[in-house]
């Protein structure tokens, strides 16, 4: 019965992950993309119009960035818990006032950026 118990706790809490990947494949409306381009003012100054340069020199292109991958990196910068090139301070004041379909929608229109114009 012991074992039973143990194997079982095992299994349950294999599923317990706390890295989750959040997948979200709608692609925005015309209107969210222009909720997103407002937004993406914000980032233009350091990522360059079409997030085609690396901020300060030494970021990452976030235009080669998936829309995960942008949803992801924006939340933990927002939530203080991603400091990359010692930026998260500077990141954090950028985003901290995007609600959660703000970077989704951002994160979609700077993924598919390079498709525009």
């Amino acid at each position: 019965m012991r074992l039973v118990l143990i194997l079982l706790s095992i299994f349950i809490l294999s599923g317990c992950e706390k890295n989750e990947k959040i997948v979200f494949d709608t692609p925005n409306t015309q209107v969210e993309n222009e909720r997103a381009k407002v937004i993406f003012q914000r980032c233009q100054r350091c990522h360059g119009m079409k997030a085609e340069i690396q901020a300060l020199t030494r970021s990452d292109i976030i235009a080669h960035y998936s829309k995960n991958d942008l949803i992801q990196a924006l939340t933990l910068y927002q939530k203080g818990k991603r400091d990359r090139h010692r930026f998260g301070f500077l990141m954090k004041g950028i985003i901290v006032d995007l609600s959660s379909d703000d970077i989704r929608v951002l994160s979609d229109y700077i993924s598919k950026i390079e498709d525009k114009n």
